[in-house]
């Protein structure tokens, strides 16, 4: 199949593939400035979680420190973006909805990684656009539940959070998200 629509034609399902891995969180940090990506002080305090620096690595059961972990090698990450109202959900849903909805279409949540790496490799992203990553939530500073936001508008080129990522929080039909394709199939 070339394409898959939500509604044709004008629903036509945007894909993405992005190279994730391989980086540390201070090289992604510094990758970001060095592009001159705007990155607000929530996602530098997401990306300083261990939450976020232990999805970088490797798990090694022999080893209880993450930090020793080697790094996750580089991959190719298949990314689905799609409208709330593209899920199902004509005027509004929760961030639970949202994401179960996806797992039920064959989607997965995205790596946090995906969130800078979105940003560093989305060079030609239209203005005024948008787009949250779909991914377990990490706490930002304020404690709140946050995910990535991918934008550009007339500052310029952001990495921002989605501070009210919280599982009962609302999203409008027209906020849109961005998956992963599932890597494996699940058994049946």
């Amino acid at each position: 199949v070339e394409h898959v629509y939500t509604k044709f034609p004008e629903g036509r399902v945007r894909r993405q593939n992005i190279e994730i891995g391989g980086k540390d969180e201070q090289e992604l940090e510094a990758l970001l400035e060095r592009i001159g990506s705007r990155i607000d002080g929530y996602v530098k305090s997401m990306m300083e979680h261990d939450d976020f620096k232990r999805s970088l690595r490797e798990p090694n059961p022999k080893e209880p420190d993450y930090t020793k972990w080697n790094l996750k090698s580089p991959e190719e990450a298949k990314l689905i973006r799609l409208h709330v109202e593209d899920l199902g959900f004509p005027s509004s849903a929760t961030t639970d909805q949202i994401c179960a909805r996806a797992e039920e279409l064959g989607l997965e949540l995205c790596p946090p990684e995906v969130g800078p790496q979105f940003r560093l490799q989305y060079t030609n992203q239209p203005m005024m656009e948008y787009v949250y990553v779909g991914m377990k939530q990490i706490s930002d500073s304020d404690g709140n539940p946050s995910v990535f936001r991918v934008v550009r508008n007339d500052v310029g080129a952001w990495l921002s959070s989605g501070d009210w990522a919280k599982p009962t929080g609302r999203w409008g039909a027209v906020d849109e998200f961005v998956f992963r394709l599932r890597k494996k199939l699940l058994n049946p």
